[in-house]
């Protein structure tokens, strides 16, 4: 069971890595990717070589090649399992795979909200930003200092506004991430964000840090404009979209000085429904 368990794990942050990759060519398009890439090859390098082949085959076709399990179902397909797999899948009995879509399931720990009544961007005609994030997750002024602290103030106003269950773990998870690689890009943005939870839309908490807080590696400037998602794998495609989006738009300095001058949660709310309308459809 320890090996399974251990080998879950190792697939879940290769997997991170694989589409850190993909998020930097989109959000960075001249970065230079050797470091994340030999990471990708070390932590894929002990990984058995009938189960690397099929994850990699995976990964060709799908965001995804290792999905959680919720409410009996396969989230990569949406296939109904067996209560037999199920099991298997919750005992961590040898790797099991969904017989629709063959992705590797594991099963994890509830952390969105099935549904928020009062998500103004789960209604059928909004459009644009409001789609993926509310009023209620603007952020102005963050008050933490560092990076730690402005992800816990984030994790906790998407808490308190009933956006996930539970905050702290939230932050554990983020944590996690940024110890993976650091998701600082270039222009003071960051895209802090916690992947493969379930049982809600794709949530993005928007925070301004007026002053700036060390948030990449050594060297990189300060980051002053972060977007925090949270992304259940249902709706991985859609992150990448958004990613995009918000890259287009915040590259120009222009935008980003938008941002910034905002001195309310209203006026953020406007100045970024104004700047992404061109780009986030």
């Amino acid at each position: 069971m320890t090996t399974t368990h251990s080998l879950i794990n190792q697939l879940i942050q290769l997997q991170e890595l694989v589409v850190a990759n993909m998020q930097k060519k989109v959000s960075m398009p001249n970065a230079r990717l050797e470091e994340l890439e030999k990471s990708i090859a070390s932590l894929s390098a002990d990984v058995p070589q009938q189960v690397k082949s099929h994850f990699n085959r995976l990964l060709q076709k799908h965001p995804e090649a290792i999905v959680p399990v919720a409410s009996d179902l396969c989230t990569g397909c949406g296939m109904a399992l067996t209560k037999s797999l199920v099991q298997s899948v919750q005992k961590a009995d040898g790797m099991q795979r969904c017989s629709n879509c063959a992705r590797y399931l594991y099963y994890p720990e509830q952390l969105v909200l099935a549904e928020r009544k009062s998500r103004s961007y789960g209604e059928a005609r909004k459009t644009g930003i409001s789609r993926f994030t509310s009023p209620e997750l603007m952020m102005v002024p963050l008050k933490g200092t560092t990076g730690e602290e402005v992800l816990a103030e984030m994790c906790t106003r998407m808490a308190a506004e009933g956006f996930v269950e539970d905050g702290d773990h939230l932050l554990d998870m983020a944590l996690q991430r940024e110890g993976i690689i650091s998701t600082a890009v270039d222009n003071g943005l960051a895209f802090p964000h916690v992947r493969g939870v379930e049982g809600g839309g794709l949530s993005m908490a928007v925070g301004i840090s007026k002053k700036g807080v060390k948030f990449g590696g050594p060297g990189r400037s300060l980051t002053r404009i972060f977007f925090f998602v949270v992304i259940p794998t249902a709706t991985s495609a859609f992150y990448l979209k958004l990613i995009a989006g918000l890259s287009r738009t915040f590259r120009e300095k222009d935008a980003r000085d938008l941002l910034l001058g905002v001195k309310t949660e209203e006026e953020l709310w406007k100045t970024l429904i104004k700047t992404t309308k061109k780009t986030i459809k």
